[in-house]
């Protein structure tokens, strides 16, 4: 008779504690890491070749996240060589446009159109294109402090439509540049 009643307890009581815990995002800060952010608890590391970013130059630092090597959420900073605020936003914006365009071309996409926004609290440029041939859309941002480039690129196909474009929100509105 006991054990009838303690097994239903003890399902009642796991039921919330398991719901709880599987929708609570993961922080990413890494000792070195020049940004943290917070992703959904069902994105791992990505250690394959999960594509570029910047023709011709290689990150200051990067970290893919994603369900598979194509559904990915990849955050990187690049040396821009001067303090953006010096650089006047006009020269800057045609940079980030070429720029975008260039990853659209790579990717046999459709030439993307920009929107302004937000990574963490940085003014973005935030470009959506769609490869059709590939089956991928990718949203990527572009922001910049300082010397730095701070560049999010999130990709997705069918099979990570559920997962991928919810945790680059989360990722985009949660990043924050580090310090030291």
């Amino acid at each position: 008779m006991r054990l009838r009643v303690l097994i239903p307890l003890a399902l009642a009581l796991a039921l919330p504690l398991a719901a709880c815990g599987g929708s609570e995002a993961t922080r990413f800060e890494e000792t070195g890491a020049p940004f943290s952010f917070s992703y959904p608890p069902d994105l791992q590391k990505v250690f394959a070749d999960t594509g570029r970013e910047v023709k011709g130059q290689d990150p200051l630092y990067r970290v893919a996240l994603g369900t598979d090597e194509t559904n990915v959420v990849v955050a990187a900073t690049y040396d821009v060589g001067k303090d953006t605020a010096k650089i006047k936003p006009a020269k800057l914006a045609v940079a980030v446009e070429r720029a975008a365009r260039s990853l659209a071309k790579a990717m046999d996409a459709e030439v993307p159109k920009r929107s302004d926004g937000t990574l963490g609290d940085m003014k973005a440029a935030i470009f959506e294109f769609k490869a059709p041939k590939r089956g991928l859309t990718t949203r990527v941002y572009y922001a910049f402090q300082g010397k730095t480039q701070y560049f999010l690129r999130c990709q997705w196909d069918d099979a990570g439509a559920d997962a991928i474009p919810a945790a680059c929100d989360e990722v985009a509105k949660t990043f924050a540049p580090t310090t030291g």
